[in-house]
């Protein structure tokens, strides 16, 4: 035995060490390898046998049930020594225990299932016996036994009740399992709609903290705030597999509807053998084959015919969908080996609403502005002095050429009553009624690309549409096989395959909707698992499981805007315009993204392509001991995770146009002169990270009625970091050493107390969990009345610490950043056509950026095609591991036969999250100080009258200590602009009361939850910044904070043929109702403020001024799309910070009713064909989205709703049952 041991560890750390140190995958381009999904490498092949003898050696999420009880005389005495056996008729399996010196028994790791019986006998007593017992995922069910004095020979047989009170677990959360799962109406018929039936669960995603990265097929990945917790911190499993994707944390496998046994999904206070995240645990099961041959076959249609318009839509989209698939489950040999299959196909075509969006009129199309002559408040910005700008690029010159007469700097653009183009006493662009520039002085950028702009087509002068079609082709298969052994233990081997293909025509899910920039997404994803559970004797049990998933992606592939650039009116960077675009990835070489920010419209190809490998190797090990009052649990949990990187962003460019030429942003579109020019290289990353958790945990039944849980986890979750030390981060005043000739501060990965991970691995991370479940056992009196006497009332607190992994979005959001990658964005204005040109000022002296390759560590001289650094974002070096604290009171009590209502208060607190701090703000103070510094200056470089500088912007950490300023020409070097800095500095508070009511037995089965809450943060998320100068401001409503909260679903057996026969009970028999209705308060509207009149240069933390005058909330129906009253609110004075907290009120509700009708028709004795006519928003109210929140924008639509969830939606389908 010892060598035998001795050659599994050997073995195990051998082949462990080429899993880990065997190099990463390396990809020519981000589009995957059509065998890279689907065909094990190599180095899987190591990694999954490494698992397999580590599985052997070493050794966790429960996907078993339990069985307890405790067997009495008929005074009440405890009877020992009886036999209890355990028995399920539908896969054979027989398990025996014996009663303690209490009365007590306990069968552990129970497979879940729904025909199970409970006998006990004893010695002068008859046999009694508990049938019909259906157990559910992670459940502890309760047979108690009273024996009667009698023969063996007779029996007492009694039916299992199928809801109870739970006496002995303080874990929050409940089981979702199939029969409910198929009965209830669900639009795309996926497990994740179903998360926001339990208390304390937001019902959707408030999207507005996270990245949008949607997974698989079903399109939803669950990333929903649950009891206070981030979006991003919940764990999804399967058949207690993790199948996390890691960069956003969503689920990446989802099961077909049909082939899930039951999910469970555990919110709060869960047990020491759940770790990693802090959110809620969701564990879903699939189904087993069974000693009977079981299955189903089905389709569900969705046409537009049954549909009715959102609100905005002019028209009904055409919307055709198609759901087809089936199960089959059979023995393969009774009682010992089963197989389950399932697989759906999806097709789906449909018009897909642009929402209301605003567009320039017709007459601004031609030039004529007349209708936005307030607009022009510009003067021609660059110097006309051909001795400063012999080569006479700056503007005046271009103007000059292009209209055929002069064009001086500070020129207006145009006044009223201006009549003549006389440089010093006209203006550029004369007229009677307003400004009309003639195509002459378009860009011809301008003037190849207008086409992409929509034309109105709603008197508003707006355009919205349901033309563009989406399409989507998704194939899900899974397989599972369940092999019993009477000494190897009972073996169970799944695979699950998605592979889908979805075609957006608006693949930016934050930008304005224009048509004509459709994209195509790839996923695939895999999972494959291999557990075995081992009854080592009655009261010992043993389970491994060994898991590996693997998702792949190619997200917004560009279909629509391809071509070369030369046809859309940009010069090609080649020695005959050296400054013009040349494209990072001629891939994707086609319209260049243009953004025009007061109109609200922005076109071009997807800002960012991404190519994403994601593999996880898991194993798992649970050890599971029954010995007198304590059940014993140890287990461990290990993982590596793999994630790899290939993006694609901004690759002909981006050009933004504010208005700060002419004052209006489509006028200086038209002239070719941005405000912002940004253009990216390719994007690599090559991530990893590793997990190791272990647990010790104990429940204690200290008396009859008294059951206590307590336990200790150790969770070390490591960091995420890059395999070439790609990363960087932002250290004032030291000198990197591996590129020593980088802007002081800017330090990498092998630095001297630089980690390279995003922060140092902490190992001390230890969770302790306690929970206290009191079940009073009076009967008599008014405490019986109020008690309901054994079994019928508990009362349960329960809390612990539990840790949460920072997500890979973190790493990811550093990619691709100097040196590794290089983002740049123009410190002065530049031509459209033309970006590395620019129209202000001096020449730049390094000219095109453009190609680009990474830097070899130590390279020296590299940094002036860097510099200004207009992006650097960091990881703060004293980042901490991020957790919550847990903690609830509840009482459950049953209030009728199978009906169990609880009641209680739920509570946690965030600590150490994740959130950006700006950490290079500008000053205001010296920015109010230097003449000439405004807005958005914080990046400047000013000048005296003798043309030297007084200020290098107004950011503490502009210049580096010892560059020379060109003395001659007055040119400087900002070396550092935005610094992001990534910091575990947010926290949050949640407080709820939170209700729920259980019935399902009889002719109607509902589940009703109320969630009364509160979520405050001071960042609801990585996107959420924190104000760098005071982070108490930052303090406000969770951007998923819903306070009111209420869902109830329901299931009805219609009583019509009760009393009927024959054809006319074939038709009244076999109805039933089914539905899920919901009320509850809006997301927050999250208030900005796009001015930058704080002087701060931090994006998303500015806030505007709120006067106090309560919020007046209006139907937008009735008030022109208004839900509130902008008038409380305006941009803060210059150089101050707003007084409004950034979100303090909620937008729009939710009033939704989804029913289905049910026909089920029998045939014969195993079949039954069902029929059924689902409605989603079955009344059509409109159900509007947030509404516009930005102040201070230029035609913008703060308080204005522009979009709203679907109309009415019809479903039918049909499905045969055996």
């Amino acid at each position: 035995l010892a060598i035998f041991n001795e050659i599994f560890l050997t073995s195990s750390a051998v082949l462990w060490r080429v899993c880990v140190n065997s190099g990463s995958n390396s990809f020519a381009s981000p589009t995957p390898r059509r065998c890279f999904v689907s065909c094990p490498s190599y180095k899987t092949l190591v990694c999954l046998s490494a698992l397999l003898l580590l599985g052997v050696q070493l050794l966790r999420a429960e996907v078993t049930a339990g069985v307890l009880g405790t067997v009495v005389d008929p005074s009440g005495a405890a009877v020992s020594g009886a036999t209890v056996v355990l028995r399920n008729p539908d896969t054979g399996l027989q398990r025996r225990a014996k009663t303690n010196e209490s009365g007590e028994y306990e069968f552990l790791a129970v497979p879940v299932g729904e025909k199970y019986s409970v006998q006990a006998e004893a010695k002068g007593f008859e046999k009694s016996v508990q049938s019909g017992i259906k157990l559910v995922l992670n459940q502890k069910y309760r047979a108690d036994f009273k024996l009667v004095v009698g023969a063996v020979t007779e029996t007492v047989e009694v039916t299992g009740a199928t809801a109870q009170v739970d006496t002995t677990n303080t874990q929050l959360g409940d089981v979702i399992e199939n029969k409910k799962m198929t009965s209830l109406p669900l639009n795309g018929r996926s497990y994740i709609d179903l998360l926001g039936l339990q208390a304390g669960v937001v019902p959707i995603s408030s999207e507005g903290a996270i990245a949008d990265r949607k997974v698989s097929g079903n399109g939803d990945s669950g990333q929903v705030s649950v009891n206070g917790q981030r979006e991003s911190a919940n764990s999804f499993l399967v058949n207690g597999g993790d199948v996390e994707e890691s960069v956003d944390n969503g689920a990446s496998i989802v099961p077909t509807l049909d082939s899930i046994q039951e999910f469970r999904l555990l919110t709060n206070s869960f047990n020491a053998e759940y770790g990693r995240f802090s959110g809620a645990i969701v564990n879903v099961l699939t189904k087993s084959g069974t000693n009977e041959i079981h299955g189903s076959v089905y389709e569900f249609l969705r046409n537009e015919k049954l549909d009715a318009r959102s609100y905005f839509d002019q028209e009904r989209g055409d919307f055709k969908r198609n759901q087809f698939g089936g199960t089959i489950g059979a023995p393969v040999v009774k009682n010992k080996l089963f197989f389950f299959g399932d697989y759906q196909g999806t097709r789906e075509v449909r018009g897909v609403s642009s929402g209301l969006i605003n567009v320039p009129s017709v007459l601004e199309r031609s030039g004529d502005f007349s209708e936005l002559t307030d607009d022009f408040t510009g003067t021609v910005r660059g110097n006309d002095d051909p001795t400063v700008d012999p080569n006479r690029t700056n503007f005046p010159f271009v103007l000059t050429q292009r209209l055929g007469y002069t064009v001086a700097t500070d020129e207006p653009y145009w006044f009223p009553g201006c009549t003549t183009t006389d440089p010093t006493t006209g203006c550029v662009f004369p007229g009677a009624n307003g400004p009309v520039i003639p195509q002459s002085a378009w860009s011809p950028v301008a003037l190849a690309t207008l086409k992409f702009i929509p034309t109105p087509n709603i008197a508003s002068g707006g355009f919205s549409t349901t033309a563009e079609k989406l399409n989507l082709r998704d194939e899900k298969f899974g397989a599972k096989v369940d092999f019993n052994t009477a000494h190897l233990g009972n073996w169970s081997a799944y695979y699950h395959f998605d592979d889908a293909n979805f075609l957006n025509p608006y693949p930016e899910v934050f930008a304005p909707k224009v048509p004509g920039f459709s994209a195509v997404t790839l996923s695939r994803a895999q999972q494959y698992q291999v557990s075995n559970t081992a009854i080592l004797n009655p009261n010992t049990v043993n389970e491994v499981r060994l898991n590996y998933t693997r998702f792949a992606f190619l997200k917004n592939k560009p279909v629509g805007g391809l071509g070369k650039i030369e046809d859309f009116g940009y010069f090609r960077a080649d020695a005959a315009h050296p400054l013009g675009v040349l494209p990072t990835n001629s891939k994707y070489e086609g319209v260049a993204i243009i953004t025009l920010a007061n109109t609200g419209v922005e076109f071009g190809l997807p800002d960012g392509t991404t190519g994403q490998y994601n593999n996880t190797y898991q194993i798992t090990d649970n050890f599971s001991k029954v010995t007198g009052k304590h059940t014993l649990k140890f287990g461990g949990d290990i993982r590596y995770i793999q994630v790899n990187e290939r993006n694609t962003y901004t690759s002909n460019g981006w050009f933004e146009f504010d208005g700060g030429e002419t004052g209006n942003d489509f006028a200086d579109f038209l002239l070719g002169a941005p405000d912002f020019f940004n253009q990216t290289s390719p994007q690599l990353l090559d991530s990893r990270t590793k997990y190791f958790g272990l647990y010790g945990q104990d429940t204690y039944k200290a008396r009859s009625d008294l059951t206590i849980n307590y336990g200790l986890r150790w969770d070390t979750s490591q960091p995420f970091y890059d395999t070439k030390n790609r990363i960087q981060t932002f250290v004032p005043g030291v000198q990197s050493k591996i590129y020593p000739d980088s802007p002081r501060g800017f330090v990498f990965p092998g630095d001297p107390g630089v980690p390279g991970t995003l922060a140092p691995t902490q190992y001390n991370r230890f969770a302790p969990r306690l929970g206290i479940a009191y079940s009073p056992g009076v009967s008599d009196g008014l405490a019986g009345k109020i008690f309901g006497g054994p079994g019928k009332t508990s009362i349960r607190v329960g809390g612990g610490i539990y840790y949460t992994a920072i997500e890979d979005l973190t790493l990811f959001n550093e990619v691709g950043d100097a040196p590794f990658g290089l983002f740049w964005v123009s410190p002065s204005p530049v031509y459209l056509e033309e970006p590395y040109k620019r129209r202000v000022g001096q020449p730049d002296p390094a000219g095109n950026r453009f190609p680009f390759t990474i830097p070899a560590p130590g390279a020296t001289g590299i940094w002036a095609k860097y510099l200004p650094i207009a992006y650097a974002p960091g990881y703060n070096l004293h980042n901490k591991l991020p957790y919550a604290e847990h903690f609830n009171l509840t009482i459950q009590r049953e209030i009728a036969k199978s009906a169990v209502l609880s009641i209680g208060y739920v509570g946690s607190r965030g600590r150490h999250l994740l959130s950006t701090v700006e950490s290079n703000p500008g000053d205001p103070t010296k920015c109010l100080a230097t003449p000439g510094c405004d807005t958005f200056g914080e990046d400047t470089i000013y000048f005296d009258s003798n043309n030297l500088p007084i200020a290098f912007g107004t950011r503490p950490y502009s210049v580096t200590s010892g560059r020379e300023l060109n003395k001659t020409t007055g040119i400087g070097s900002l070396d550092f602009q935005n610094n992001a800095w990534e910091s575990t500095s947010a926290n949050s508070t949640y407080n709820a009361l939170q209700t729920s009511l259980e019935k399902n037995v009889g002719n109607l089965r509902l589940l009703a939850a109320y969630t009364w809450s509160k979520s405050i943060d001071n960042s609801s998320g990585f996107y959420d910044p924190i104000n760098p100068f005071n982070p108490s401001l930052s303090r406000a409503l969770s951007t998923f904070d819903v306070a009111h909260n209420f869902v109830v679903s329901y299931s009805y057996d219609l009583p019509f043929a009760r009393a009927a026969h024959g054809v006319q009970g074939k038709l009244l028999s076999g109805w039933t109702i089914s539905g899920i209705t919901r009320f509850n308060t809006g997301f927050p509207v999250t208030l900005t403020e796009d001015d930058d009149n704080s002087l701060c240069g931090c994006s998303g933390a500015d806030v505007p001024n709120y006067n106090g005058q309560p919020i007046h909330f209006l139907d937008p129906r009735k008030s022109g799309n208004l839900f509130f009253d902008p008038s409380p609110f305006s941009p803060e004075a210059l150089g101050t910070v707003g007084n409004a907290k950034r979100r303090f009120f909620h937008g729009p509700g939710i009033n939704n009713w989804d029913l289905a009708f049910h026909k089920n028709t029998r045939i014969g004795e195993r079949m039954a064909l069902e029929f059924r006519a689902e409605f989603f928003n079955l009344f059509n109210h409109a159900q509007f989205m947030n509404p516009g929140s930005v102040v201070g924008e230029v035609n913008g639509s703060l308080g204005q709703v522009t979009s709203a969830r679907d109309g009415r939606i019809g479903q039918m389908a049909l499905k045969l049952s055996f």
